[in-house]
């Protein structure tokens, strides 16, 4: 006689969608942070950024219908932000031109942050694109460091973008820093422990050279999150000896620049351009408040504060940089995409244990959030990719977590005398290429 049919329980795992579309926005990842054409001859007529960026947005759309997805509501808020901005070209009192450049880059922006939160639907896809984040900035900071490029005695970055400017280069390697921290903290294998640790070392002490104001409190905010996060609340006391002893190195033997600086804000004489810096940078801070209100509908027009400002200058201040350049409209819309990101956060460590894999990375994101929120008051960032990486991680995050803490429906199904169980194939690490 043969054996009963016996119902069974077994997992119900679903196809993981936008294959397609994450192996090619990793690849556009890769080109954005690590920028082949400055070091690559002849690769910057490829234009291998945007042909990427086009790819993956094709893909995405092209394996939309198979999947049922909802859009985060940042990416709502992010889309609303965009037509926003639009709608000042017609009304900018400065330059319609030069507004609808600008748009018309930033449009570029939205729908890959958009693929990127779909896409990066689980831990593998996560971890992945965080790593390349934080290895590509660890390896710039640390040529950058051996070859030390001065600017007026600052230390710039190798290759151009965000890299470039001293200012923007140290808040790029701040956003880093908690990220190669948690790649330390989970690595099993000393050597590469080590390399953490010294990329970790580099940074730190790249992000003193730059002699950026911004940059270094920013590195403050952050580290404090991360310590708060990762040694104070978490397992790893040693992180507080260690991260310190990496910042007072740092400052001992690059910080002179940085301390003339700081001096300057309160002492002209001890550095009359870092003073005339700092009394210029109040000056732009106020007159974009004012036209803030002037113009509270429509704004200036994006990039048009420069003009407006009579000598060149951005805002220097990514608030006021979208509340003058946007309106209040676009302003409220910024924050509330920040305020999503926040509770994006919040959410997930609610769902996540602090020793798992997702729960370092939760951690190291609010603290490169934090690092971002205080730095950007120094910074006009509000039209930079760096910016909505950072808010799109913490999309990625939550909806990871709140996958996770499902439970598993279970399914029955018919039994024979040898019964077989079928899984889905798991992504490897080659897999996403």
């Amino acid at each position: 006689m043969g054996v009963a049919a016996q119902p069974v329980l077994v997992e119900k795992k679903a196809r993981v969608p936008f294959k397609l579309a994450y192996r090619f926005v990793l690849l556009f990842m890769v080109v954005y942070l690590a920028r082949p054409e400055d070091w690559i001859p002849g690769v910057h007529y490829l234009h291998l950024a945007k042909v990427l960026g086009i790819v993956a947005i094709v893909a995405f759309f092209g394996e939309l219908g198979s999947a049922r997805t909802r859009w985060p509501r940042e990416c709502i808020y992010l889309f609303l932000l965009l037509g926003q901005m639009f709608l000042t070209v017609p009304f900018s009192p400065i330059w319609r031109g030069g507004a609808f450049n600008i748009t018309e880059d930033f449009a570029n922006v939205v729908p890959m942050i958009l693929v990127i939160a779909l896409s990066v639907n689980t831990l593998p896809r996560l971890r992945r694109m965080l790593y390349w984040q934080a290895a590509a900035v660890a390896v710039i900071a640390v040529i950058a460091v051996g070859k030390f490029r001065h600017a007026g005695g600052r230390l710039e970055g190798t290759l151009n973008g965000n890299y470039s400017n001293p200012n923007d280069f140290a808040l790029a390697v701040v956003i880093a820093l908690p990220i190669c921290l948690a790649f330390m903290l989970r690595a099993r294998n000393t050597i590469v422990k080590m390399i953490w640790l010294s990329c970790i070392a580099a940074m730190t002490y790249s992000v003193v050279l730059t002699a950026s104001r911004a940059g270094m409190l920013a590195f403050g905010v952050a580290m404090s999150a991360a310590l708060w996060q990762f040694s104070i609340k978490g397992r790893y006391r040693y992180l507080l000896v260690m991260l310190g002893g990496f910042a007072l190195c740092a400052l001992l033997l690059g910080g002179q620049q940085l301390k003339a600086r700081y001096e300057a804000m309160v002492n002209p004489q001890a550095y009359q351009s870092a003073y005339g810096s700092a009394q210029q940078r109040e000056a732009l801070l106020k007159k974009s408040i004012v036209a803030s209100f002037q113009y509270p509908i429509f704004g200036l027009g994006p990039g048009n504060f420069n003009t407006y400002s009579g000598n060149w200058h951005v805002t220097h201040n990514t608030y006021t940089q979208m509340s003058s350049e946007t309106g209040l409209p676009g302003f409220i819309l910024y924050m509330m995409i920040l305020w999503c990101a926040i509770r994006n956060l919040q959410r997930a460590k609610r769902l996540t244990r602090r020793g798992t894999d997702l729960g370092l990375f939760a951690g190291a994101i609010q603290a490169s959030l934090a690092g971002f929120l205080v730095g950007s008051f120094f910074a006009s960032e509000g039209y930079q990719y760096f910016t909505y990486f950072l808010i799109v991680y913490t999309t990625a995050i939550y909806q990871i977590a709140k996958q996770r803490s499902r439970k598993t429906l279970p399914v029955p199904v018919r039994q024979t005398a040898v019964p077989e169980l079928h899984e889905q194939p798991t992504e490897t690490a080659w897999s996403a290429f």
